[in-house]
């Protein structure tokens, strides 16, 4: 029998078909024949048979893009794909520019985009969870965000004020992009110059 596709349009014109995907099956020979020498193997019972465990096909939980609950109104994103926490130095700069504006470490979410369960920050924006959204290093098109910011010019959109920067390895290194970032959160957290 052929399986040209010009077979299965002559055969199957007015039905619709699917293609399915092959799946290996187990095939059984025909038993070749026996020559007169050789005997009949005998049958086991029903019960010597080993019998297969049923197969359980389990469905796949769907993915979700939960970003992580906050739970202060200061939210921090970092980006380092092979550790999950700050590194100690960048912790402590961190906490030392937190503590100019009057917060810290403790009071602020710090948050690692390599390691996020869910990369969709819309929610939490449209929901209100944070008053300051500061990112070093993290695009906000990653987290979905379409918003156009400038590096080091905070903009407040509905009510929360947002700040794109450098990652924290490159502000603790240069000492102009330090200056760029505190006049940034000053202008922020409305602080005097």
């Amino acid at each position: 029998m052929s399986s040209s596709p010009a077979f299965f349009q002559i055969m199957y014109q007015n039905e619709t078909l699917f293609h399915l995907e092959e799946k290996a099956v187990e095939t059984v020979n025909a038993p070749e024949p026996k020559s007169p020498e050789q005997k009949e193997p005998e049958t086991p019972s029903i019960s010597a048979v080993k019998q297969q465990p049923p197969v359980i096909v389990r469905e796949r939980a769907p993915v979700t893009d939960v970003f992580p609950l906050l739970k202060h109104k200061i939210l921090i994103l970092t980006d380092e794909p092979k550790k999950q926490d700050l590194i100690t130095s960048e912790a402590i700069f961190l906490d030392n520019i937190l503590k100019a504006v009057g917060s810290s470490i403790e009071n602020s979410d710090i948050l690692n985009f390599s390691f996020l369960p869910g990369h969709d920050a819309r929610k939490v924006l449209s929901d209100k969870k944070t008053s300051y959204f500061i990112t070093f290093g993290v695009p906000l098109i990653k987290l979905k965000l379409d918003l156009l910011l400038v590096p080091y010019t905070p903009k407040s959109i509905d009510g929360i004020w947002f700040l794109l920067a450098d990652p924290l390895a490159v502000i603790e290194a240069d000492r102009n992009l330090k200056k760029k970032l505190w006049q940034a959160l000053q202008k922020m957290f409305e602080m005097p110059s």
